[in-house]
């Protein structure tokens, strides 16, 4: 690989531009509907990808224990999530949205999708799919599993 003079020569320098862009962008939209992105992730979570305990959903996000039952905390005050004894585990909780936690994830997902296309336009599918195939080559790579992500 060539020298790298410039940090523009820098491919983390650009990644880290986009992935910053793209953050400012998703939260600025999450921001309207009243939500954080760690709100979002644990809500999105919990909808999409089934995970119904405070112990799978930090795993399943990559996130501190405390910091899972901090924001399952504010989205129970702000009527979003509902939690009820595990028929399976006393010791744990099983936790599902409310209707408003409904309408709030799928804005929430529709806003994801928006700042997606607004970084996408002008690629092809077979180039985004061509991007995320390189993105998770790259994490592999550093030796990061993906589901640590």
């Amino acid at each position: 690989m060539a020298e790298q003079d410039s940090i523009q020569d820098s491919t983390g320098y650009w990644i880290t531009r986009l992935a910053r862009s793209m953050e400012q962008d998703f939260e600025k939209r999450l921001q309207e509907i009243g939500i954080t992105r760690g709100a979002y992730a644990v809500l999105s979570a919990i909808h999409y990808d089934k995970k119904a305990t405070p112990a799978v959903l930090a795993s399943f996000l990559g996130m501190d224990g405390a910091a899972v039952s901090r924001l399952l905390d504010r989205s129970e005050k702000d009527g979003l999530i509902q939690r009820t004894p595990s028929a399976t585990d006393r010791r744990s909780v099983d936790i599902s949205l409310t209707r408003e936690g409904i309408r709030i994830v799928q804005q929430g997902r529709a806003a994801s999708m928006a700042t997606n296309e607004k970084f996408t336009d002008g690629l092809s599918a077979t180039a985004v799919e061509g991007l995320r195939s390189v993105i998770r080559t790259m994490l592999a790579n550093g030796s990061q599993a993906i589901a640590d992500i």
